[in-house]
């Protein structure tokens, strides 16, 4: 039978570790070892984490999630590797649906579900693809996180061949591990079932939230120059790929008319190969800030209706400028 081991890293954790450690220890299918790695905290964690009964290692010093959850990998005795966060929780199904999907599923190397977001943030993660099938998910993983790191179970043999997490990123270092999974051709297979739940808190504010942005641009920069060489068609379709992707977050951000978030993306422009004529239009665009901003607050004036018969003749007008 496969053997699981959780891994919790933890820093600063106090508030919220022991509801973790409680959602683990109700899971309906047990675990076989609950390993605790405190990443050098400065509150009674540490303390905290041996009173709950877990096997408790420790970083050394703070190194950032990466480190942490590698010295939990290389330390777990399971196949199988479960990760939790420490202020995140799961429902008493969780191991039992993706658990159960590896032993289903012997030839994937990484099950997820999905997870409800609570706190500060709401809502339920996508379905970003079909349920109970292993598939090959580099393209879709190019274009978007799938898997929620407190929802995700791999084999560890898996983890271990890729290098495990990149201990350089303190942001989006889930997604590069999963990035270099598929394109490992590591098969990924989920449930669409809510089992994990994400707690939003002041900790995560817009600052980290654009540095999840950044890093995001970062793994797949570093990933196109890892295959540059080795597979050219490939790397042409991930540069492809890559402009449309920014040119999409470019618009976004300029719609959000929020002035950090247009900055943020626009910063990103030299991670995006073959976009310098893109980012020269935009560099422009962005003189005209303040009059989109005023126009756009004027707009908000308009009644809906009003709004509605205008839309057309507006784009029509656009189109012909």
């Amino acid at each position: 039978m496969t053997t699981v081991s959780v891994v919790i890293p933890s820093y600063n954790s106090g508030r919220h570790l022991a509801q973790a450690v409680a959602s683990v220890r109700a899971q309906r299918r047990a675990v076989d070892e609950l390993l605790i790695v405190d990443d050098g905290s400065q509150d009674d964690s540490p303390r905290l984490a041996a009173s709950l009964g877990a096997t408790c290692l420790s970083t050394g010093r703070n190194g950032g999630p990466s480190r942490a959850r590698n010295v939990g990998v290389q330390s777990a005795k399971g196949d199988v590797i479960a990760f939790l966060d420490a202020d995140d929780w799961w429902d008493p199904g969780h191991t039992e649906a993706v658990i159960g999907l590896l032993d289903r599923f012997p030839e994937a190397g990484v099950a997820f579900a999905r997870i409800r977001r609570c706190g500060s943030w709401t809502g339920e993660s996508d379905r970003f693809i079909p349920e109970g099938q292993p598939l090959d998910v580099f393209w879709t993983t190019l274009r978007d996180n799938i898997v929620p790191q407190m929802a995700v179970a791999a084999r560890r043999d898996v983890i271990l061949a890729a290098g495990g997490y990149d201990e350089s990123m303190r942001f989006a270092e889930d997604y590069d591990l999963w990035l270099r999974l598929a394109r490992r051709h590591v098969l990924f297979v989920c449930t669409h079932e809510v089992t994990a739940n994400y707690r939003g808190h002041e900790a995560q504010a817009s600052e980290q939230r654009f540095k999840l942005v950044r890093g995001a641009y970062e793994s797949r920069a570093r990933l196109l120059r890892s295959i540059e060489a080795e597979d050219p068609p490939t790397a042409e379709r991930v540069r492809e790929e890559m402009r449309g992707l920014w040119g999409r977050l470019m618009s976004q951000a300029w719609r959000s008319r929020d002035s950090a978030f247009f900055t943020l993306a626009l910063g990103l422009g030299p991670l995006v190969p073959g976009s310098e004529a893109l980012q020269r239009r935009w560099r422009r665009a962005r003189r005209f800030w303040p009059i989109w901003l005023a126009a756009t607050r004027l707009w908000d004036r308009v009644p809906p209706g009003a709004q509605k018969a205008l839309r057309a003749p507006l784009r029509g007008l656009l189109r012909l400028s």
